[in-house]
């Protein structure tokens, strides 16, 4: 999309956030404070560490996964906050090995981005806006046109094309699949799919 992007550390590995299992793991006066909040409202541990888990600041706070290492690589001595407990399966070391990893996919954006001007400079087009398990638009710009669509869901989401796609090609995917409208003129994107099709 338009504008400046944004990665925040461990985004482009798939950090995901801390699910810490107590409160004593948190580190965040707004978090810490919150919790015993919840607790005289009549929440229980458990939801209330439930709620901690989506909006704690202390989610994008847990050290960098850089390897399978002893805290993730991040210091030989123990960080203020704890390591996530996935740094085994998500760090950078592994990632970077990988050409189907999160990081890989995003080294792929960040190159299209540097490559296409559409992708910078040109206009945006939303459409699918009564769909809102679809994130679909245009872009343009000059000669140069990228129709994007992004499947928000984890079910397979069925779109009607317009005729001039069947002439597109598939830019980007998370899919091995090959681009191609189906029976009558039909998208099929599968679970959390993003395609993204070049004129």
């Amino acid at each position: 999309m338009r504008g400046t992007p944004y990665i925040y550390q461990g985004e482009e590995l798939g950090m995901t956030n801390a699910h810490y299992s107590d409160i004593s793991q948190y580190r965040d006066v707004e978090s810490l404070n919150y919790y015993e909040i919840l607790l005289s409202e009549g929440k229980s541990k458990e939801e209330a560490l439930e709620i901690l888990a989506a909006k704690s600041r202390d989610n994008s706070r847990t050290p960098m996964q850089w390897s399978a290492d002893v805290n993730a690589g991040f210091s030989e001595a123990e960080p203020w906050i704890s390591v996530i407990d996935n740094y085994k399966e998500i760090n950078a070391e592994k990632e970077m090995q990988d050409p189907d990893s999160i990081y890989s996919f995003y080294k792929k954006l960040v190159g299209l981005r540097k490559e296409k001007a559409v992708i910078s400079e040109g206009t945006i087009e939303f459409f699918e806006r009564e769909n809102a398990d679809v994130l679909a638009y245009k872009r343009n710009y000059k000669e140069e046109e990228l129709v994007v669509f992004n499947n928000l869901t984890g079910g397979k989401i069925v779109l009607q094309a317009k005729p001039e796609w069947k002439t597109y090609h598939k830019l980007l995917g998370n899919y091995e699949k090959e681009y191609e409208i189906e029976n009558g003129g039909e998208i099929i994107l599968e679970p959390y799919e993003p395609l993204v099709l070049e004129k």
